[in-house]
């Protein structure tokens, strides 16, 4: 069923039953809506009808047993017993709401993405006004293998019939953010563009990743004579390279120029999984690490002396002497130091968009010190969410009391399917951060729950799944995407994604009356 735009939301409410949702634990047809979305189940019965959903871990190079630890509280659409599903909503080209209160807090540039809360939740504003959860898909490219290369020529032939395809499959099941996602940062090619991201009378926004580091990084040996030994030293010490601040600005200069005026364009993430923290501390080049910081050899003597100055600023007489605290304290430094320099260059470059974060991940998200400094520059924080079945509610919290006056967003989730194959052959499925499950419809199950979860938490403004196609070659033969490697969608998959993204805002609505 397609994703269908109104004018005005409380006008043309469809109520009842999205018929044929895979999944379905309970015929809802005869409830009738409330006007905060509820079903009118009453208080006698569970809020909930859970599912439990098998899955498996990749750990330390094999599978472990299937296991339903954690996942028996699946919360689905479908099994909501004080909520009736709709088949539509009113709202924006963009997928926005219009029934929206009085945006406050708002910032960004009128004409353009926007954030801003409204009744205590954070939305995007997108450029019609709508308040909209901005829900997608990334890199969304034909694939680079050989094995993508035959599929996609035996399929389309053509870009322009790939992206047409493409752009109204992922708005009829109701995505309403992409993004290209190439290394070095570039638009969408003209010869898909305006078919990905104005599929209809839909329009998508997109995002993209200036990557400024690691470009500089990997720019070194052009620019400075060597090459950075990434593995031996954590690649933060970059950010202190006497160069590094013109170059980030010069960077953001020369691409930023693609993407200003555009208003279908929501922003930038600066890069992407920057190794601030490492698990449970324990790593000086996964990690930021004080001590590792004051005994670089003088080729990075600006990261040397930058943690000197630290220790003089502090008081520590030595490094026997430095503390969990002073460890802590010296991570937060160094994000603070490249938050600045980063977000300055970008806001100077392009102050139309927003600035998106740096898509924390692993234990840098779960640090106080390095989300602060992220909200502290940036417009949204986003966080890449991996290893947990759901958001943790503690981490949730937590995420919302250091984000401080700022939304955040979950840019890449995901787990894979046991039963995606190519031509019949199973993909091995051993590459990548996802969980594995059993089947498509499983998957949809893992999207329904994780999303509900995000949609509970006012300060949530969208998530974006990764990624839209199956990774093929070599080792990186894994489920991931919206479709296989021969560009076949994963219905099952896609229904059950679907169903949620058109009842986001009645969602919205049951969640925050319950308030």
């Amino acid at each position: 069923m397609t994703f269908e735009i109104f004018r005005k939301y409380g006008a043309m409410l469809l109520c009842g039953i999205l018929l044929g949702a895979a999944g379905c634990t309970e015929d809802t047809t005869g409830r009738e809506a409330a006007p905060d979305g509820s079903g009118g189940g009453g208080d006698d019965q569970p809020e909930y009808d859970y599912v439990t959903v098998e899955y498996r871990k990749w750990q330390n190079g094999s599978f472990n047993a299937w296991s339903t630890d954690g996942s028996s509280e699946t919360r689905t659409v479908a099994g909501m017993n004080r909520f009736t599903p709709v088949d539509g909503y009113a709202g924006t080209a963009w997928g926005g709401r219009l029934d929206h209160g009085t945006p406050t807090s708002v910032t960004g540039t009128e004409g353009f993405f926007r954030i801003a809360k409204i009744d205590g939740r954070w939305y995007f504003l997108d450029p019609d006004g709508g308040a909209v959860i901005l829900h997608g898909t990334q890199h969304v490219r034909p694939g680079s293998s050989d094995e993508h290369a035959a599929s996609f020529a035996s399929r389309y032939g053509s870009n322009d019939r790939w992206s047409r395809e493409t752009g109204e499959l992922l708005a009829s099941n109701g995505f309403n953010y992409i993004s290209y996602g190439s290394n070095r940062i570039e638009r969408f090619p003209d010869d898909m563009r305006d078919n990905l991201l104005e599929p209809g009378r839909q329009r998508m926004a997109y995002a993209e990743n200036l990557y400024l580091l690691r470009t500089f990084m990997w720019d070194m040996t052009a620019n400075l004579g060597y090459a950075f030994e990434d593995g031996t030293y954590n690649r933060l010490v970059l950010a202190f390279e006497p160069t590094f601040a013109d170059y980030v600005e010069n960077l953001a200069r020369e691409k930023c120029a693609a993407f200003v005026g555009d208003n279908r364009f929501v922003g930038y993430y600066l890069d992407n999984e920057l190794p601030f923290v490492a698990y449970q501390n324990a790593d000086d080049v996964r990690g930021v690490e004080l001590k590792h910081f004051l005994a670089l050899p003088d080729r990075y003597r600006g990261a040397r002396e930058f943690a000197e100055a630290f220790m003089e600023q502090e008081g520590i007489a030595s490094t026997g002497a430095i503390t969990e605290a002073d460890r802590e304290k010296f991570r937060a430094a160094v994000a603070d130091h490249y938050y600045r320099v980063t977000s300055e260059a970008v806001r100077k470059a392009d102050p139309q968009h927003l600035i998106l974060g740096s898509r924390l991940h692993d234990w840098s998200k779960y640090t106080q010190g390095i989300v602060q400094a992220c909200a502290r520059y940036c417009d949204v924080v986003s966080v890449n969410y991996y290893a947990r079945w759901q958001p943790e509610d503690d981490f949730l919290a937590n995420l919302v009391t250091w984000s401080g006056d700022k939304p955040f967003i979950v840019t890449e989730f995901y787990v894979k399917g046991a039963d995606a194959s190519y031509q019949g052959r199973p993909y091995a499925n051993t590459e990548g951060g996802g969980w594995l499950v059993r089947t498509q419809r499983d998957r949809g199950l893992f999207y329904q729950n994780f999303c509900l979860r995000l949609l509970e938490n006012r300060n949530c403004a969208g998530w974006m799944h990764f990624e839209y196609n199956d990774g093929y070659g070599g080792t990186s033969d894994s489920n991931k995407g919206v479709v296989s490697v021969e560009y076949e969608p994963y219905s099952d998959f896609l229904e059950l994604a679907g169903e949620l993204h058109r009842n986001i805002y009645p969602l919205i609505d049951y969640y925050d009356a319950a308030r």
